[in-house]
């Protein structure tokens, strides 16, 4: 809380001026593309014109020959397998990718998601139980499994072959199963380590397809479109091959012949619509969420395989639903979370850690990204339960707290726990929560310095007003998808005068026009700020932070201002 600052990203000025003369681009998009990792006219290209050419090969990635041979043994044998996915958009993308791409194989194929509620994270010994019960010779996990050692022992033990296909962060110990198929393993050769759990899908139901002598081109062309909702929905960069995925995903989404994502677009209101980001984090991504917060993730997977449009129309409308009680309940655990941290000295306070009974271990992920955006402090939501005894934690960090490093300097505390830097997932009985609240606290004291907690707001360039046009938006458009990695560019400009102030929508919103001495007036539109209307005043001066967007309105086209902040 408190006052924000604005500060123009450290970049590397001999980068950007041998890119701008080597691809002959202007200093600002120079700029943009050197903050983002590009720093020639090759990168550039690859950046700009993402290509499904462009995927890196299947077989780079750890152990995936073993594990695709495997596989295409049992598909070609008729033996029974086991896909055993998770319960966010991740997980149930990943899942919906084997299953259909093994179903169309003529494979004899089963799935299981876990009950966020009853099974927690990750593949239990349980799962392999069952899936022996069920007589399935092959397990295949997907978004989940890397630390699983106790269950790839369970595995080993019943018969039952498993292959690990997952995205997380490996632990010091890597699972004895078949195959362990992450690029982030310590000896991957892969060329890049941030695919979601539903890229690490994509790539190995690719190589199963080369192996058995399908058409790989068709194969992606047909499933980009599941892998683009998943990897947006993960927040992993959109980088490198995340890029292409997500931009031909997008692009093939609107005429996918998957019945069940033309029903949520159809219901959401975004059929005919141009596809973007956005939309898979903000609207669709939610909604699978929500199923597996509330209910059975499993019917969230259904929709996805489904090819009977009533069936699809039911689940929707289920799922619907389950998204309004979702954001009910995670209203009702936010206002709760705010009132014990209003109990906290916050000058002395580095890491929060907020637990109550009766939160809904399905909302708590959510609750705490929000309270760690807030505060800008890392935030653990624990979700207790007297009855097992059990706390179900889910945590939100900022850079320069490790998430997963500090909850495994607490492993001894904790039933379970894993994920990445920034979001992490635990289970903790309910004794150990103060020593936990003690080791933690200490270990956020001696990583975190007091002047990471004041709030930033990092500015890709200053520009003059004048510096605003139609060729500056039209190629930052070109630079979607937006997201994780590649953050929509951001710009600062000082002293601008308003010569309009306007309150829109149901008052929420600020509409303003500025100009420089330089400029005529432009358009500014700030989601939001409303209330700020009356802290302005016509003819005065601000400083605004804002995104550079082309504006389409009863077909005419022109460049719109984004505010981000206004002082």
């Amino acid at each position: 809380m408190g006052e924000v600052v604005w500060k123009v990203i450290d970049c590397d000025e001999e980068a950007v001026h041998r890119l701008e003369q080597e691809a002959g681009i202007s200093p600002v998009i120079s700029r943009l593309l050197v903050n983002r990792g590009v720093t020639n006219a090759s990168e550039l290209d690859r950046f700009m014109h993402p290509s499904l050419s462009h995927l890196h090969d299947p077989y780079l990635l750890p152990d995936l020959e073993e594990g695709v041979e495997r596989i295409a043994e049992a598909v070609v044998s008729g033996e029974k397998i086991l896909v055993h996915g998770d319960y966010d958009v991740d997980g149930v993308t990943s899942t919906a990718i084997l299953i259909r791409t093994m179903r169309a194989l003529k494979a004899n194929v089963d799935y299981l998601l876990p009950n966020r509620k009853k099974d927690g994270y990750d593949i239990k010994p349980t799962a392999i139980d069952t899936a022996a019960q069920k007589g399935c010779s092959l397990v295949v996990t997907c978004d989940c499994g890397i630390n699983a050692l106790s269950t790839a022992k369970r595995a080993c033990d019943l018969g039952v072959d498993l292959i690990i296909t997952d995205h997380h962060e490996p632990g010091a110990d890597l699972p004895e199963a078949l195959a362990v198929i992450n690029p982030k393993r310590e000896d991957a050769r892969y060329p890049f380590s941030g695919l979601a759990g539903v890229g690490v899908a994509l790539k190995v139901a690719q190589g199963l397809v080369r192996l058995l002598g399908h058409n790989e081109e068709s194969y992606l062309s047909r499933f980009v479109d599941l892998a683009a909702l998943g990897t947006v929905a993960d927040v992993v960069p959109l980088l490198d091959e995340n890029r292409a995925i997500v931009k031909y995903g997008l692009e093939s989404m609107a005429s996918s012949r998957k019945v069940g994502l033309q029903t949520m677009l159809k219901i959401t209101g975004l059929e005919g619509k141009v596809l973007t980001a956005y939309y898979m984090a903000y609207v669709l991504g939610p909604r699978i969420n929500a199923v597996g917060r509330m209910d059975d993730a499993s019917k969230a997977l259904q929709l996805l395989l489904t090819k009977d449009t009533n069936e699809a129309d039911a689940l929707a409308q289920e799922m619907e639903g389950h998204n309004a009680a979702r954001k009910s309940e995670q209203d009702r655990v936010f206002a709760e979370a705010i009132q014990q941290v209003e109990c906290h000295d916050l000058t002395s306070t580095r890491i929060l850690v907020l637990s109550n009974e009766g939160w809904n271990p399905g909302v708590v992920g959510i609750v705490a990204g929000k309270i760690c955006e807030i505060y800008n402090r890392p935030t653990v939501i624990i979700s207790c339960d007297k009855l097992s005894g059990t706390g179900v934690g889910s945590a939100r960090s900022i850079k320069a707290f490790h998430m997963r490093d500090a909850l495994a300097k607490c492993s001894d505390m904790l039933t379970h726990f894993g994920g990445h830097a920034l979001a992490a997932g635990f289970t903790i009985p309910l004794e150990n929560i103060p020593s936990f609240i003690e080791i933690i606290s200490a270990h956020a004291i001696e990583a975190i310095e007091e002047s990471e907690f004041v709030q930033q707001i990092d500015v890709d360039a200053k520009l003059e007003l004048e510096d605003v046009d139609r060729g500056l938006a039209g190629i930052i458009s070109h630079m979607e998808p937006f997201g994780e990695g590649n953050a929509e560019p951001l710009f600062m400009t000082s002293g601008l005068t308003l010569s309009s102030i306007q309150r829109v929508g149901d008052g929420s919103h600020l509409k303003l026009r500025v100009k420089s001495k330089n400029t005529s007036e432009i358009d500014c539109i700030a989601f939001g700020m409303g209330d700020m209307a009356q802290r302005l005043e016509l003819g005065g001066k601000v400083d605004l932070c804002y995104h550079v967007r082309l504006n389409k309105f009863n077909g005419v086209e022109t460049v719109q201002l984004v505010g981000k902040a206004i002082r």
